[in-house]
């Protein structure tokens, strides 16, 4: 009834998949963020050129937070491969990136109810 240890080959795999799946997450919020930023864009607030700001910040974040998604992603997914993932500690980067996201956010609201 004991489960036997994992196969490196198999926990490499896992580590793989869950390297995608957040990927994948940060992605689908990039794109919900361009959404919103879109949106605010064409139906933002009565002042055209606060809507465009509002959407402009939001796209803008959403892009960058991205392209750190991407460099992270490939990142960690080259030290998969190589059996030597040392990635697990840079939360602080993380935090940073959710903060542009969230700032950003604050922003375009408070763009949008001037």
């Amino acid at each position: 009834m004991d489960e036997s240890p994992l196969a490196a080959g198999e926990l490499r795999v896992r580590e793989h998949l869950a390297n995608e799946r957040t990927y994948l997450a940060w992605l689908r919020t990039c794109l919900a963020m361009i959404a919103f930023g879109l949106g605010a864009a064409k139906f933002g607030s009565e002042n055209e050129a606060y809507a465009l700001a509002a959407g402009g910040v939001l796209v803008c974040a959403a892009v960058a937070v991205f392209g750190y998604a991407t460099v992270r992603y490939r990142a960690l997914n080259r030290e998969i491969t190589q059996g030597r993932v040392t990635m697990v500690a840079g939360t602080r980067r993380v935090i940073a990136a959710a903060m542009v996201l969230v700032l950003a956010a604050l922003v375009a609201l408070v763009l949008l109810i001037r």
